[in-house]
């Protein structure tokens, strides 16, 4: 049986329908932008107290700001002066700090959260098979003594983990994490639990690599949630009905179990679309700005996504 086929043509990228595609996804986001923008700050509420300096941004301006200083990888103080070289038209002139602390401003965090709800809604089913994988960003943290994790004295990657809608290549949830992934898958879990009282959707089957092959795993998901891993070499099927489940099917169906669990390359492709879109580096070095800008990452991977049809 030959796997492959004998003419170098047919798997060959046609550029052009590449990039008229990548050109209507872009059209889509700048379109989409500012509707889903304004649509994800509409039910947000903000008592004022007290008089304080005027805002120079508003809370929609401020939110695809942090959207499109993720598209043009741009550093704070580029993106300012893009801000103020474009000023005339849209009116903000800010400066680089300003930028900086939009990331740990708790309203953008809440309205990011609200944007990356509604793409769920807009092309997710109730019901959604999923699955996840973690990579890791490099972080421009400078040496000091009080960020000290590991051998070298700072801090180089940050653990991103994400949950994909096999069906959409959407994300459903992500989790970051400083000290492994691990901490990222669980807090993606996380996000998945807040995700699903929002939406309503259920999870229906999960598929996670090698990393993740122990019973502990099974915590993680409902009882009624599919589970396709590859247990290790050394592991017994002793176990919860559950994890014995696991095993039954794989040894009654390989071929089909396989073909299921290798469904998981949708979430090894996602990042790479990611890192060729959004850059493989994040410049921001507080934990809380370093999740805000992961949000705008899965927001923009989620809205091309959307504008692929």
């Amino acid at each position: 049986m030959k796997l492959y086929s004998e003419n170098p043509q047919k798997n060959k990228v046609d550029w052009k329908i590449y990039e008229k595609e990548y050109a209507n996804r872009v059209q889509y986001v700048g379109k989409e932008l500012n509707n889903l923008a304004k649509a994800a700050i509409a039910t947000i509420k903000i008592n004022k107290v007290g008089f304080g300096r005027p805002q120079k941004l508003s809370l929609q301006q401020k939110v695809v700001t942090l959207i499109l200083k993720s598209i043009f990888e741009k550093h704070n103080r580029p993106m300012a002066g893009l801000l103020s070289l474009f000023g005339v038209f849209s009116g903000m002139d800010v400066s680089y700090k300003t930028i900086e602390r939009l990331y740990s401003d708790e309203i953008v965090q809440i309205a990011l959260h609200n944007m990356f709800i509604l793409t769920i809604k807009q092309k997710c089913n109730k019901i959604i098979d999923i699955s996840g994988d973690g990579t890791g960003y490099t972080l421009t943290v400078t040496k000091h003594y009080r960020t000290h994790v590991d051998k070298e004295g700072y801090r180089k990657f940050v653990y991103f983990f994400n949950l994909i809608d096999i069906k959409t290549k959407l994300y459903v949830a992500w989790g970051s994490g400083i000290k492994s992934e691990k901490e990222a898958f669980e807090n993606a879990i996380k996000m998945l639990r807040k995700v699903e009282n929002a939406t309503k959707i259920k999870v229906n089957s999960a598929r996670l690599d090698r990393y993740y092959s122990y019973q502990s795993t099974l915590k993680y998901f409902d009882n009624e949630t599919v589970l396709y891993i590859i247990p290790k070499s050394n592991t017994t099927i002793n176990g919860p009905p559950k994890w014995r489940d696991i095993f039954r099917r794989m040894m009654k169906d390989p071929i089909s179990y396989l073909i299921e669990y290798y469904k998981r390359e949708s979430s090894e492709s996602g990042w790479s679309v990611d890192k060729r879109m959004t850059g493989w580096k994040i410049w921001q070095k507080r934990d809380d700005r370093i999740n805000t800008a992961i949000n705008c990452m899965a927001i923009l991977h989620n809205l091309f996504r959307i504008g692929y049809g």
